[in-house]
């Protein structure tokens, strides 16, 4: 059965805010989890997805690739895990479970021979909200998902996408609040059996209409689905995703499975496994001059890139905050680096603890290089006057002088 889900994408042009005015059925159609869910929310609900190749160009501003995989993908037999790594995967998310009964029958082999073939792995568990029984469900999952506090396991994920079966109530039948409360318990029981936040994958055109936009999921990370060339808008309560999935596959065809990206490097994806490697120190070397940025007289100066080579003072330590925002912490002093003034005034490593005026996004450009995104004022960090200049929070939009290359300072 087709992945059938999920609102249309935003360039879809899908007016779907007419079918959410629709009165809901009490019961769905067919309410019995028969292993017909997948992930695949970027097309419409009944919609079957328009496969990209598995070898389709990843999106400009990403390196770490993945799939997605469930019972269907096996249509023509087993998936050969080797040749999925051979093929430049970096991690897989394989379906393990659906509502409160179904297992995967293929899931514990594709989980062990995706570990064998050195890919980083995760299960997923495409919800069934209809049961309105979400501490039942999250224990099922849990107790099937074979999550492991190793280097190897990455965090599980719940798919919070339309109904598949023909005829089913919009939203499962659930209103806003009814849902966002379903998705909570089931949230925070993964949490109470594992220690650590479940991803949600889910599309905005879904997320927004069915949980009436709340946005209060967001230290959760999120998977985005979405069949375009530029990552699509984000649900409420996001405000960066942590693998987006650009592709989806077709699994009439050998190896064509659903392609993801990982927002960021190998080392930040190791970080989402169950013994997560603490990260290495970083630091920034400007675009403009290639110097590094230092936190000069031991953090008591404003910022600047001026720093010929890496010293203590080139060092900081990048914090994900519960919010998909970043922090920096200055090694040689242990402050956070602030946007003073409300970003008028240079950047400094004199916070305290994070706040608003410590808090930055992390923006991958095309070519490689990253850029800071001031959250309280929403301008990029510049090296000002060709980095003669303090960094400050100032600039609309990216150019030469807000671009600097990360490196690991271990």
């Amino acid at each position: 059965m087709p992945r059938r889900l999920l609102c249309a994408l935003a360039s879809a042009g899908l007016a779907l805010s007419t079918a959410l005015g629709v009165p809901q059925p009490a019961h769905a159609a067919d309410p019995a989890p028969d292993g017909g869910g997948r992930a695949n929310a970027g097309v419409a609900p009944g919609a079957r997805a328009t496969a990209a190749s598995p070898y389709a160009t990843i999106p400009v501003g990403y390196t770490v690739r993945g799939i997605d995989v469930s019972s269907h993908d096996h249509n023509l037999g087993p998936i050969n895990w080797p040749q999925v790594a051979a093929d430049g995967a970096k991690f897989a998310y394989i379906k393990a479970t659906e509502g409160r009964t179904y297992l995967n029958p293929y899931f514990a082999e594709d989980y062990a021979a995706a570990k064998a073939a050195g890919l980083l792995v995760g299960a997923y568990h495409f919800a069934r909200p209809d049961s309105r029984d979400p501490i039942t469900e999250a224990n099922y999952f849990v107790d099937n998902a074979q999550f492991a506090k190793d280097s190897q396991t990455l965090v599980p994920m719940v798919d919070i996408e339309w109904p598949y079966w023909e005829g089913a109530p919009t939203c499962y039948g659930l209103t806003p609040t009814e849902m966002s409360g379903w998705i909570r318990s089931f949230t925070d029981q993964v949490k109470a059996r594992i220690g650590r936040d479940v991803m949600i994958y889910t599309n905005t055109n879904y997320w927004n209409p069915c949980t009436g936009n709340d946005a209060s999921f967001g230290a959760n990370p999120l998977d985005i689905a979405g069949y375009t060339t530029t990552r699509p808008p984000l649900p409420s309560g996001w405000t960066t995703e942590t693998i987006w999935q650009y592709a989806a596959g077709n699994s009439s065809n050998p190896g064509d499975y659903s392609q993801n990206v990982f927002n960021g490097t190998y080392e930040d994806l190791t970080r989402l496994t169950g013994a997560p490697v603490a990260a290495p120190p970083l630091a920034l070397r400007s675009w403009t001059n290639g110097k590094y940025v230092s936190a000069d007289g031991r953090g008591t100066l404003p910022l600047i890139a001026n720093g010929p080579t890496i010293g203590t003072w080139e060092k900081f330590t990048l914090i994900n905050n519960a919010d998909g925002s970043v922090s920096l912490r200055a090694n040689i002093n242990g402050k956070y680096v602030s946007a003073d003034g409300r970003g008028t005034l240079p950047l400094i490593a004199n916070g305290p603890a994070i706040g608003t005026w410590e808090k930055f996004t992390l923006i991958n450009n095309a070519d490689g290089s990253v850029s800071l995104r001031a959250n309280i004022n929403g301008k990029y960090v510049t090296a000002a006057n060709k980095g003669a200049l303090p960094l400050i929070a100032s600039a609309p939009t990216i150019s030469t002088w807000e671009k600097f290359d990360r490196f690991a300072a271990a």
